[in-house]
C-alpha cells in the first residue's frame, strides 16, 4: 500500500487528545515516515498506539519518525514508538528526524536514543548547562 495513510478520527479518541496532537503516517517505496507533531503523553497515547497499527513490522523499508513538530513526549511514548520499530528485517533501527531538544533528552534518559538512529544533529555542537559550569569552577561536584 503506498501514499498516505492516515485513520479518521476515531470516536474513542477522547476530546482532551483531539487538539494535543496529530499524527500521519505516509508509507512510499522504501520508506514509511510518521509524522508527530503536539504532545505525546498518557492522554494521546492510545490515539499514537492506533496510527502505529499503520506500520507493519514486515515492511522491509526505512522506518522513520518525523518528530520535529513534537513539543512533548513521555517516556511510555517513547517506549511505544521504539516498540513499533522492533523487530524491523535485516535489523534495521528506526530513525528518528529532527527530535526537539526536549524530546531527544527523554530518548538519552531512557537509553532508547541506542536503540534507533538520530537524524538531524549537528555535529561538533556540544551545549553545556550554564549551572554545570559554574558549580565546576566554584568547585562544587569535584
Amino acid at each position: 500500500m503506498m501514499g498516505l495513510r492516515a485513520v479518521p478520527d476515531p470516536p474513542a479518541r477522547s476530546a482532551s487528545a483531539a487538539g494535543r496532537v496529530s499524527i500521519e503516517v505516509d508509507a512510499r517505496a522504501g520508506t514509511t515516515t510518521v509524522v508527530v507533531k503536539g504532545e505525546l503523553d498518557l492522554v494521546t497515547m492510545p490515539y499514537l498506539a492506533e496510527q502505529l497499527v499503520l506500520v507493519s513490522p514486515d515492511d522491509p523499508g526505512r522506518l522513520v519518525f518525523d518528530l520535529a513538530g513534537t513539543t512533548f513526549m513521555d517516556c511510555g511514548s517513547a517506549r511505544q514508538i521504539m516498540a513499533a520499530g522492533h523487530g524491523r528485517p535485516d535489523g534495521q533501527r528506526p530513525v528518528i528526524r529532527r527530535p526537539a531538544p526536549i524530546v531527544r533528552r527523554v530518548l538519552e534518559l531512557t537509553g532508547l536514543d541506542s536503540r534507533c538512529e538520530i537524524e538531524g544533529l549537528v555535529l561538533g555542537r556540544i551545549h553545556a548547562w550554564p549551572f554545570v559550569a559554574a558549580r565546576t569552577r566554584s568547585g562544587v561536584g569535584r
